[in-house]
């Protein structure tokens, strides 16, 4: 398994300016906020328990609570910083949050979950940790539960990589941001897998109605259920 070391001390650092930022380096993200809450097909009334893998401030977790005044959430981070921007950020739902440090590529997050999310944050591992974690994200759902992932992604070939990179730092430079120095960051930190691929090993791991639900150039919204 990769060492994350070094992603989690960029983190750390990263953690007070990273709402500043997002929008800057990621194209459509708030369109892609406003679609992912849509996607959970659970009556807004029920009590449901659900975790964001990788929380970063908190803005999936957000999305649930705000959505589901019942449910109650795990928000679990490798960097300790995240989650204390995450704890201020969500202070209003602080009786429904739960804060958790840890790798969830490696360390156990619990089960028994309606709900499993993350963004932006999977394309850490590499793709033996990303498969095993998709069959133990299929086992900490409860029957019925959903799975919705947010992340960057390969292109289906090399030269659609490229493509999706080129246009990809034309955004942040459009955005006033140096795309190159961004871009060899993540060059330096991510591992990311093609959107087909992590269909098929979400497929494996035993989840149905697998689907990509939102796509734009290497950026894509992808998961599935749980049958229950």
């Amino acid at each position: 398994m990769r060492d994350l070391g070094h992603v989690q001390t960029n983190f750390e650092k990263q953690a007070s300016i990273y709402d500043d930022c997002i929008t800057k380096l990621i194209p459509k993200y708030r369109e892609q906020n406003e679609l992912i809450p849509k996607l959970i097909p659970f009556d807004r009334e029920r009590g449901l328990s659900a975790i964001d893998l990788g929380c970063g401030t908190g803005i999936l977790a957000y999305l649930i609570l705000q959505r589901y005044p019942k449910a109650r959430v795990i928000a679990f981070d490798l960097a300790g910083n995240m989650l204390e921007e995450c704890k201020k950020n969500l202070a209003g739902f602080e009786k429904r949050l739960i804060l958790k440090k840890g790798d969830f590529g490696i360390d156990d997050f619990g089960s028994g979950y309606d709900i499993a999310v993350s963004g932006l944050s999977i394309h850490h591992l590499d793709s033996v940790t990303k498969r095993r974690l998709y069959q133990r994200i299929y086992r900490a759902l409860s029957p019925g539960g959903i799975f919705i992932n947010r992340d960057i992604v390969l292109g289906k070939t090399p030269v659609l990589t490229e493509e999706y990179h080129e246009r990809w730092r034309d955004y942040m430079r459009s955005c006033g941001e140096d795309g190159k120095m961004w871009f060899n960051k993540y060059l330096e930190q991510d591992t990311p897998d093609s959107a087909e691929d992590q269909m098929e090993w979400l497929k494996e791991a035993g989840f149905t109605e697998v689907e990509c639900y939102w796509r734009y150039i290497n950026f894509a919204i992808f998961g599935g259920r749980k049958a229950g």
